[in-house]
């Protein structure tokens, strides 16, 4: 395809600014480019057409002021005043980091819209650690893939009526590796059918190998204002030795386009814990996503599952994996050069700077419904969580027979709730709210688990600060074995 070099100039037109976009290859000259079948087949009304294009003006707008307020000189952090004793610089950075975490989680808590997600089950290949459900084929399977989505959509046309969303997620596999004009056509199906109100987070995840200038111009025309970039690691040997495939070029050339694009809220996976990964491969990666620029970054660590081509090669021993001890160290690292950038940790895997936390991944945080589409989705919708099939075959044949593709679906009870709540409250910068708790399961924690309590405060793992219990930060990254204690 002949690219063109396309600049963005902050005072044009949204129209204007995608007029220049080059067509796709055409496989035979009787085949017109998506944008033509777009046109031609006006499927739909005019009406909601205009609401549409109302609502990607605003988006256009909100990301001109985000540009122009990037521009601007950036003042010094409050904690870096030289005339502040060296003491007391941390404890007041140590302090304000603290109110950020706590504001973070109390705004997002008050959102009570849905979520929408969309799972794309295609990769260019699966790495050796992924126990995601994703498929490696060709442009065919992909069309046939949105055909069954599309129709999944209208399935939920009458129960989501009255319905509420303010986020969209396509997540994966790896969204990118879609048909160029894939995304536009979902984003238009997506708003002709579910009512959206307010500041719309709308998160694609891309990988570095499968991103180009004219994908991401179609991704802002469809009003996508959130890319979350698979990093992982910037050395590419650390990526091969568990089967990923990707180069600090790839990165870069991503990141450049991003940015030269007028992309401002970008977030970044990390891995922590890949085999023969040192702490100044770590340190390397952080200082790098820092420097471009990045808003967002999700660490995880490595999970050796199964049925994966890593589990196989550790247990022929042709990898070895890295102990606990590396990986707390490899964690506290990020934890503390992340702080010092200006990011808040408010959730254990999650750092952002103050604004740009995921508005979406709240709403599993605290108990909020959202919708899943797509191969091997997962919801939570009015009281039942539900999940569809992980088979793409099974998958489009019951659409096919105008069935929904679920699989397992059952009413969860407050007995589960409870202890989801607990799971994932304490999680959370801001604890584990006891009077919310109380009042919503009818239980009094502090009594029912009075003496888990005490011995954890005793140890120094947990603590009560303003009506809230809270894993204490030095220990959020065996968080998940203190709240064991307390289920």
């Amino acid at each position: 395809m002949e690219e063109k070099d396309l600049e963005l100039n902050n005072t044009q037109p949204i129209d204007e600014k995608f007029a220049d976009i080059g067509e796709s290859v055409q496989e035979t000259e009787s085949k017109v480019t998506w944008k033509d079948e777009l046109v031609e087949q006006e499927e739909i009304e005019e009406t909601v057409d205009q609401k549409i294009e109302r609502r990607l003006e605003e988006l256009e707008r909100k990301r001109k002021e985000e540009l122009e307020q990037n521009q601007k000189p950036k003042k010094r952090a409050l904690w870096s005043n030289k005339k502040i004793k060296k003491f007391d610089k941390i404890r007041y950075r140590e302090q304000k980091c603290k109110e950020w975490e706590v504001r973070i989680v109390q705004q997002n808590m008050r959102d009570d819209k849905l979520g929408l997600y969309i799972h794309i089950p295609f990769c260019d290949r699966k790495c050796d650690y992924c126990d995601f459900v994703s498929y490696s084929m060709g442009l065919d399977a992909q069309k046939e893939f949105k055909e069954a989505l599309f129709k999944e959509i209208d399935m939920y046309r009458k129960q989501c009526a009255k319905m509420v969303f303010n986020s969209i997620y396509i997540g994966g596999g790896t969204p990118s590796v879609m048909y160029e004009g894939f995304i536009y056509e979902l984003s238009r199906k997506i708003y002709s059918t579910f009512h959206f109100e307010g500041d719309i987070e709308f998160t694609i995840e891309v990988n570095p190998n499968s991103v180009t200038s004219s994908k991401l111009m179609e991704y802002l025309r469809a009003g996508v204002n959130r890319v979350s970039v698979g990093v992982q690691c910037i050395d590419s040997k650390i990526l091969a030795n568990v089967g990923r495939f990707q180069t600090i070029d790839n990165i870069d050339n991503t990141f450049n386009l991003l940015h030269k694009m007028g992309f401002i809220n970008i977030s970044a996976d990390v891995m922590i814990g890949l085999p023969r990964q040192s702490l100044d491969a770590v340190r390397d990666t952080i200082e790098y996503l820092i420097e471009r620029n990045v808003k967002h970054i999700s660490v995880y660590t490595l999970q050796v599952e199964e049925n994966t081509q890593l589990y196989k090669n550790i247990k022929m021993g042709i990898i070895k994996p890295l102990g606990d001890n590396a990986c707390i160290k490899m964690y506290e690292l990020v934890n503390k050069m992340l702080k010092q950038a200006g990011f808040v940790r408010y959730e254990v895997s999650n750092f952002a700077i103050p604004t740009y936390e995921s508005r979406h991944n709240f709403k599993y945080w605290k108990d909020v419904d959202y919708l899943g589409l797509g191969v091997s989705a997962h919801s939570f919708l009015e009281g039942y969580r539900f999940n569809n099939t992980p088979r793409l075959d099974e998958y489009i044949e019951k659409i096919n027979n105008n069935e929904l593709p679920v699989i397992d679906k059952e009413f969860i009870r407050d007995s589960e709730r409870r202890t989801e709540y607990i799971m994932l409250s304490l999680r959370l910068a801001t604890g584990l709210n006891l009077k919310k708790f109380r009042k919503r399961f009818n239980e009094d924690l502090l009594k029912s688990r009075a003496n888990q309590i005490q011995t954890l405060i005793k140890g120094g793992y947990v603590y009560i600060e303003d009506g809230f219990l809270k894993i204490a930060p030095q220990h959020f990254y065996v968080s998940n074995r203190i709240i064991l204690e307390l289920l």
